[in-house]
């Protein structure tokens, strides 16, 4: 009888040394957590003992610390760049708006001959035609983002959509007296895919290196597990930043200046993810190239 009280006094000592223990911890925890939300630091919660369970708990609280702070940084990202965004349509819209808006006032001004005024109508004209450019940018790209309708897909011939996506383009480089050098084998490639798409894609990237580009464009085509086409040619601009080449709106000073948007290769990479593809770009110090890998041929 003696030694069962014994016993059951011993368990109840234990057993209160846990609770005091445990409490000790839950104050811990508790002060940590509060710490962190008025200090609002990257510290993650720390216990110097406890069970599996308690240690499960505080493993649970900090992923969702982690992912918590992920989603304010991805936020904190996305407002920035909203704030960009807004600051860069602004000025592309603006540029060809005030400079028709300047040649509308010379000619309403001045007292020219018809061919000064023909001459001068027909850059207005331009500008208004980059400005309905921008627009139409703006408005596609909203479009691709806020769609969640998957696109129809039915049997391509690459080779065909890739050539006439060159030959779209043949005058343009000829007139810089450069040249696009097609390597893509005879036998026709039949991809499961969708035609418009890939000729918006194709467009994007040979008129990209038609703008930002000197000398030949090289596009080859090779297949194994995947199909690469490959868009290589020396960048005139060397402050190229491949990690942020596919951002929405992302240009560098020089691409500005030539009234680019950024939307070309942002419309590129979210057609060719549409289309169960990827797109990387790499530049080496010398030659800057654009990879598209899609899914393998029929």
């Amino acid at each position: 009888m003696f030694t069962a009280l014994v016993i059951i006094i011993i368990a109840a000592v234990i057993l209160l040394l846990l609770l005091i223990l445990q409490g000790y911890e839950i104050k811990s925890i508790s002060r940590q957590i509060d710490e962190i939300r008025s200090k609002d630091t990257n510290e993650l919660i720390h216990i110097s003992g406890g069970d599996k369970a308690y240690a499960r708990l505080i493993n649970e609280i900090n992923a969702l610390l982690l992912e918590m702070r992920k989603v304010k940084f991805n936020y904190n990202k996305k407002g920035h760049a909203l704030e960009q965004m807004m600051t860069n349509i602004s000025h592309d819209l603006r540029t060809p708006l005030t400079s028709a808006m300047g040649y509308i006032g010379i000619i309403k001004s001045s007292d020219l001959p018809q061919e000064e005024k023909e001459r001068e109508i027909g850059i207005i004209e331009k500008r208004l035609i980059r400005l309905e450019d921008l627009i139409n940018s703006f408005f596609e790209f909203s479009k691709i983002i806020s769609s969640d309708t998957p696109p129809e897909m039915s049997e391509i011939n690459l080779n065909a959509v890739l050539e006439e996506s060159v030959v779209h383009y043949y005058d343009d480089y000829c007139s810089q007296d450069r040249k696009i050098i097609l390597d893509c084998e005879n036998s026709k490639i039949k991809i499961f895919s969708n035609r418009n798409m890939l000729m918006r894609i194709f467009d994007n990237l040979i008129g990209n290196a038609l703008k930002h580009g000197t000398g030949d464009l090289s596009v080859a085509v090779t297949r194994s597990d995947t199909i690469c086409i490959r868009f290589e040619n020396e960048p005139v601009d060397s402050d190229i930043n491949t990690d942020r080449i596919f951002e929405e709106f992302y240009t560098t000073d020089i691409s500005r200046t030539k009234g680019n948007t950024g939307l070309g290769l942002a419309i590129a990479k979210q057609f060719t993810e549409m289309l169960g593809g990827k797109i990387s770009a790499e530049y080496n110090g010398k030659l800057f190239s654009l990879t598209i890998q899609l899914p393998a041929a029929i």
